[in-house]
């Protein structure tokens, strides 16, 4: 055997021995193993909101943001204290400060291109080396700075990263979808985000009254349209997964940006399943994510100043049973309709949280991992696969997430996310790079065996 012969065989051994290695790390991983850690910051911090990456001094009286934002903004007014109007440019503005000694001075950037963005207000507090002399110690200038909106170096998406596009869908269905929104929903272009989902929530409610159940094996892998109308039909049962599914569907048809979140739980230091999903809506009138709810029929919670809370406030709240002030907007039907302190039938009603926080209190415990899911909308499955071969979405969508697309997870517990893909990573792409060099051995050898011309 020549060498070049070794080389070949050596290198198809090798790629069938990194084959079986790849197969059996993927039909082995744990049910809950395909998420990586986050933080609170990157889940919700939308970059289509401005952004401080980093300020800097020009000189003493003068300052320079570092800024990003999905939208760039060519031109700034800037108000100081109310007045004393300035102008900046661009996406790196520098403007003068006032550093009157310990004076507290606010700075309102509004956006003059960009008018939907909302201002940035920047407060500075000045403390001069002067003064720490004069008290014996040498010290640089001091600048007390805070700002509305996030500061600091973080990953980042925009909502519409998180928003499906549902091509797989295909085009009659998602044009019967609109079809169904506009005529019989009723949702109208100048519907605000509330009244879109008030609109939206009872019909679907109502549409799948009767349709709580267990899913079929077929229906862990269908699109969610698909899923809908099966459930609607009465050939499909759903739980919470289905329920969510289907929310941020017709939800992101109806111009909401939602996702999907679900809940996993430490126990014996393995990740399970812990048996409820749910979803996010972005309302874009408060910049917030809002918790959303449709096995339960709850739209949104709200503090004491009106804003919607999303799944990490509630997780925080629930450590502490804070939820005095909390209100819930709830569609009371065969849910709700007996339940003490819960008025009406058929209606939506704003009611305390404390009266149907149950599902909350239980779920959310100090040993939750919340999962946030990026598109595609479909569900991950373990050890029925027959959805690989009856749904291209699905497979690539699992095959995506298992690699390159993770799940994001916020946690008080560390998790090894990080780790899990890297050795998913390293293994496919040595998986690859031992097929290409096989193949480049075939070739070398298949050139050799071509006779020369005489």
């Amino acid at each position: 055997m020549t060498k070049r012969q070794w080389f070949t065989r050596a290198s198809a051994l090798l790629f069938l021995l990194l084959l079986v290695i790849n197969l059996y790390v993927f039909f082995t991983r744990e049910w809950e193993s395909s998420f990586s850690p986050t933080s609170y910051a990157t889940l919700y911090y939308p970059l289509d909101i401005p952004t401080i990456r980093e300020w800097k001094l020009v000189d003493r009286n003068r300052i320079q943001l570092d800024l990003a934002c999905t939208n760039e903004i060519t031109e700034w007014k800037i108000l100081t204290d109310g007045g004393k109007e300035q102008t900046a440019s661009g996406m790196k503005p520098s403007f003068r400060i006032d550093t009157t000694f310990s004076e507290l001075h606010t700075y309102k950037l509004i956006p003059v291109t960009q008018q939907a963005i909302q201002p940035i207000e920047i407060s500075i507090r000045f403390y001069g080396k002067e003064f720490y002399a004069s008290l014996g110690m040498k010290h640089v200038d001091v600048y007390v700075v805070r700002a509305n909106v996030p500061c600091g170096e973080f990953e980042q998406y925009s909502v519409n990263d998180w928003v499906d596009d549902y091509r797989y869908v295909g085009e009659a269905g998602l044009a019967e979808v609109s079809r169904i929104l506009h005529d019989e929903v009723g949702i109208r272009d100048a519907d605000p985000t509330f009244v879109r989902m008030e609109k939206l929530a009872p019909y679907l409610r109502r549409k799948l009254k009767g349709a709580v159940g267990v899913p079929k094996d077929d229906e862990r892998w269908m699109n969610p349209y698909r899923l809908y109308c099966e459930m609607v039909a009465g050939t499909g049962k759903g739980w919470c997964t289905q329920h969510a599914q289907v929310w941020v569907f017709w939800a992101n048809r109806a111009g909401i940006p939602t996702r999907f979140v679900f809940g996993a739980r430490t126990q014996d230091n393995t990740i399970v399943y812990t048996g409820h999903a749910w979803a996010e809506s972005y309302i874009r009138e408060q910049n917030r994510w809002a918790f959303v709810d449709m096995s339960q029929g709850e739209l949104y919670i709200t503090n004491k100043e009106a804003q919607v809370l999303n799944t990490a406030e509630l997780f925080h709240l629930n450590q502490h049973n804070a939820f005095d002030g909390t209100y819930v907007r709830v569609y009371v039907d065969w849910v709700w309709e007996k339940h003490p302190g819960i008025p009406g039938k058929d209606t939506l009603v704003t009611v305390p949280f404390a009266l149907c926080n149950e599902l909350v209190r239980s779920e959310f415990t100090a040993q939750s991992i919340l999962k946030y899911r990026r598109p595609p909308n479909v569900e991950d499955v373990r050890e029925i696969y027959a959805g690989f071969f009856n749904d291209r979405t699905f497979l690539l969508g699992n095959l995506e997430r298992y690699l390159f697309k993770p799940q994001l997870a916020y946690s008080f517990y560390p998790t090894e996310g990080g780790h899990t893909y890297f050795i998913r990573r390293f293994l496919f792409f040595a998986l690859l790079t031992s097929f290409v060099f096989w193949v480049a051995m075939l070739a070398v050898g298949r050139r050799w065996k071509v006779p020369s011309k005489q």
